[in-house]
Order: C-alpha cells, then structure tokens, then sequence
C-alpha cells in the first residue's frame, strides 16, 4: 500500500510541470501575435460586386438561388480565404452551387484580401490588435447589409424562378427544346440582373457598403507610419472600386 502511494506520488510530481507548460505554451499560442492569420477570411473584403456575383443563375437543373456561403456569412467561419484553398474545394466539390453556393468565391478578385497587403507593412503587436479590431467592425456592419440585399431582391429573383418554371414545364410538355430553354434562361438571367442592379434598394446598399469600407481604410490608415502608408496607399489603389 505504501508503495502504491509513493509511486502515485512521484507520479504526480513528474506529470505535474508537464501539464503546467502545456497549459503555459498554449496560453502563449493563443495570444501570440504569431496567431495573426493573414490568411483569415477576415481580411476578405467583400463588396457590392461580390453581392451580384453571389447571385448563381438559374439553369435546367437549378433554380436562381443567392449564394448561401455568402448571405449566411458563413464564408467568415472558414480556416483560410486563399485563392488556392477555394478552388480546391470547388473542384472536390464541397461546394456546389445547390449546395453550399460557393461559386462567388471563384469570381472573388484575389487582389481585394488584405492579408496580401498586411504581412508586407511588418506590423507591430499593437497595430496587429487594431487592425483585427477594424476589419472585426467592418465585418460587423457588412453582415446586416448582405442580408438587406438579400431581402431588398428576393420578389425579383422569385419572379424569375416563376419564369423558369414556366420554361421548364414546357421542356417537359415537349414544346420546347432544352437548347432552346437553355437560351430563354439565359435571357431570363440577364434580364433579372439587370432589374437588381437598377433596384434603388440595391444601389441604396452598394452606398451603404461603399461607406463601410471607407470607415475601414480610414482606421487602417491612422494607425500605419509613413513607410507602410505608402505600401498600403500604392496596393489599394490597385483595388477595384465598385463605389464610382
């Protein structure tokens, strides 16, 4: 009895400093600035542009759907937002348009992801703690934006599904060939983008975005010196601007 004791003891004291710098390295890992993801789909900046792109055609075998990767918000949650991350996860198909509607992603110009950006201005702790503040802010007020456009152009993308609806019922009635379906759905698609970008709800948005992302720049910029002011001036300017 006694030995079991003793060795439960010395048991103890042995796993004992191994169980204190585990925790130790994880709390180290967990607020080390080295966690600052550029990677982070955090530093995606999402536009009025991406809004149109989220919007997935409709087709013969699919109805005109908005993406819901983007209009749950749910792309923010991934691991990574890289180029290379999202095509191969289209092309195994976690993706589907039906599905997961990731396919404004592929139409995402790489260019507008921070991330590019950040890891060249050699950001200090403290300026790494503030942009993740800032693009925290934008996300949050972008979010209640997608959904505004989502709901300010759901009657419009439901008139088009009646439309195709209409046009797949005479495919299966056979007075309509599929080649043919295939080209009145594509006139349906151009004809239903157009009437949500002329929708003044949706260009009401587009201003409210354009806004957000001023804001956004504007806190990154206070908060640079003047050599990484000018890197970031110089890459921002090669940004599309869906504001003009």
């Amino acid at each position: 009895m006694k030995k079991n004791k003793l060795f439960i003891s010395l048991f103890i004291l042995m796993i004992l400093p191994v169980l204190y710098f585990t925790g130790c390295n994880k709390h180290d890992e967990i607020t080390s600035p080295n966690e600052f993801n550029y990677d982070s789909p955090q530093y995606a900046i999402i536009d009025y542009n991406d809004l149109l792109n989220g919007v997935e055609d409709a087709t013969l075998d699919n109805e005109m759907v908005f993406s819901n990767s983007l209009h749950s918000y749910g792309f923010i949650n991934m691991s990574s937002f890289v180029q290379g991350n999202i095509s191969g996860m289209m092309s195994g198909g976690m993706m589907s348009v039906a599905g997961g509607g990731g396919n404004w992603m592929i139409k995402f110009d790489w260019i507008k992801h921070l991330g590019v950006i950040l890891r060249r201005l050699n950001l200090t702790d403290a300026q790494k703690g503030q942009v993740k503040d800032a693009v925290t802010a934008f996300h949050a007020a972008m979010k209640p934006l997608v959904k505004e456009f989502h709901d300010a152009n759901a009657d419009i993308i439901k008139t088009a599904n009646e439309a195709r609806k209409a046009i797949l019922d005479k495919v299966k009635a056979g007075t309509l060939s599929r080649a043919d379906a295939k080209k009145q759905l594509d006139d349906l698609n151009k004809a239903t983008r157009d009437n949500i970008a002329n929708n003044p709800a949706s260009k009401a948005v587009q201003q409210k975005m354009c806004d957000e992302r001023k804001k956004l720049f504007t806190a990154i910029e206070s908060i640079l010196d003047a050599s990484q002011l000018t890197k970031w001036k110089d890459a921002i300017a090669k940004f599309p601007d869906p504001c003009k």
